[in-house]
């Protein structure tokens, strides 16, 4: 075998060194397998990785879900908390206002009371307190008793009484003359501008006296003595002189002349209803002075409360819905709150007449108020129908269907029916042009039956001659001929054309 493979070699040439082996021949069954699994390996590893990350990217896509969320939920709690604040803030301001600028102006304050004076009830009772005032000084069953003999004693309680219906009769006589009604503001005046001056610490001789500021009414027993002296001239068993006052204020020595005419000595808060007393001057005027910065403060900070929450709030539109619902919630819960108290202040009067004047006092003096709270409440409603329109929610979207639907539909009829009278009115005008203004004064006299003011019979007059000059214009334009139609001839053109051509 050795020699045959030398021969052969020979026969080819001379043996070069030995080549090595090709690259390309298979490697050997376990290396391959393990370079494979290694690539596997790395490719699973780097899509753990990958995994990895992405769930790392969801967490932090949900925990910055969760903080928006909840950043969302405090802001709506606090945007609701705000609206909260502002709508009771705005209630609060309204009654604030209106009892800053009643109470504290001297001018809206007699404006507010001077209808007093023309209600029935009122009258009643400032009648029953003057003449209970004047029979309690005067002691008039004593007089009377005294004036009669013995035997006749028992007739001092019955006349008594009848004197005390005269004189209140003619006391609500003299509460209800013109006298009365300049002589009431005027009164009141004087006792709002002399407690104004002890609340602004503005007078002197309270602030050192610690005098009671009081609303005086001596001026109107002196006026109803001077009645009761014209009507009985005997009934003070002399003349008694006193003097006229219209103004309010009371003359130096009134009430000492009122004494001699009478033979009485008065007490000295003889016919005067006590506003508060001297001892509550200071805790007044503090009082006084904490309202007015606390009124500027509630409506600055109202605003304010309103305008935060608008502006903190995710859901500006519910936010606003939000601030009519609750506005409207204030405004009722603090009627109700007003009232009980009302109730409860008017329940301490005496039963009868001055509850009776008290609760009709109170009914004018509040007049004002309920018409703020009646307009506040109004406005809440209006504020949340509107940001409920405005919404996507079904009911609004329907209800905005409906309304353009409803718009289209008047306006299409609109433009039919003013075609109509565009082409028809001026003729119908001009065909039925008395009946048309007998109608328009007609109306205008209805109008004047509801308004009865010097301004609503102006405002009717105007509207009626408006009435009248374009009723007028319409007739005067339907009169005219149209395009290529002859011009009207009057009976009298035309008998004078047949006359002529009888004549030719």
């Amino acid at each position: 075998m050795a020699t045959h493979s030398q021969e052969e070699d020979e026969g080819r040439g001379t043996v070069g060194p030995t080549e090595p082996e090709s690259s390309t021949q298979p490697l050997p069954p376990g290396i391959g397998t393990s370079r494979q699994d290694q690539k596997l390996a790395a490719a699973e590893q780097e899509l753990q990785h990958q995994r990895e990350q992405l769930a790392l990217l969801n967490q932090q896509l949900d925990n910055r879900a969760q903080r928006k969320g909840r950043v969302t939920v405090f802001r709506q709690i606090v945007a609701a908390v705000l609206v909260f604040v502002a709508a009771l803030g705005v209630t609060f301001s309204v009654v604030g206002l209106w009892a800053g600028n009643t109470t504290l102006n001297t001018d809206r304050w007699v404006a507010t009371v001077s209808p007093l004076s023309q209600d029935p009830a009122v009258r009643a009772a400032v009648s029953a307190y003057t003449t209970e005032q004047l029979f309690t000084s005067l002691n008039v069953e004593q007089r009377v008793k005294a004036a009669l003999p013995p035997k006749a004693a028992f007739l001092a309680s019955p006349l008594s009484e009848q004197v005390h219906g005269f004189v209140q009769s003619s006391v609500t006589k003299a509460l209800a003359s013109p006298q009365f009604a300049q002589l009431w503001p005027a009164i009141n005046r004087v006792a709002h501008q002399q407690a104004m001056n002890i609340l602004n610490n503005n007078s002197a001789v309270v602030r050192n006296s610690g005098q009671t500021v009081t609303l005086n009414l001596l001026p109107v027993v002196n006026n109803v003595l001077s009645s009761l002296q014209q009507q009985v001239p005997t009934l003070f068993g002399k003349s008694i002189k006193l003097p006229t006052i219209t103004n309010g204020q009371i003359p130096a020595g009134l009430q000492s002349k009122i004494e001699s005419a009478l033979g009485v000595k008065l007490p000295a808060n003889f016919a005067a209803i006590p506003i508060y007393e001297g001892n509550q001057l200071s805790a007044a005027q503090q009082a006084v002075v904490q309202f007015k910065r606390y009124v500027v403060a509630l409506v600055v900070g109202s605003l304010l409360a309103f305008g935060l929450a608008i502006w903190i709030s995710p859901r500006r539109r519910r936010t606003t819905l939000q601030f009519g619902i609750l506005l409207v919630i204030t405004v009722v819960a603090l009627t109700v709150v007003l009232r009980a108290v009302r109730t409860q202040l008017i329940d301490q009067v005496p039963a009868g007449v001055y509850r009776a004047g008290a609760d009709a006092g109170v009914q004018i003096v509040f007049a004002t108020l309920r018409e703020r709270g009646t307009q506040l409440l109004w406005l809440g409603i209006l504020i949340a129908v509107v940001a409920y329109l405005v919404g996507p929610g079904r009911g609004a979207v329907t209800l905005r269907d409906w309304a353009v639907q409803a718009w289209h539909f008047l306006l299409r009829h609109a433009r039919r029916f003013g075609a109509v009278v565009i082409a028809d009115g001026p003729g119908f005008a001009h065909a039925h042009l008395d009946p048309l203004r007998i109608g328009g004064v007609v109306a205008a006299g209805i109008a004047l039956i509801f308004f009865t003011s010097w301004a609503g019979l102006f405002w009717i007059l105007v509207l009626l001659g408006l009435y009248e000059l374009l009723v007028t214009a319409v007739a005067a334009v339907g009169g005219r001929p149209g395009p290529g139609q002859p011009s009207p001839r009057t009976p009298d053109q035309g008998q004078t054309s047949r006359s002529s051509g009888l004549t030719a």
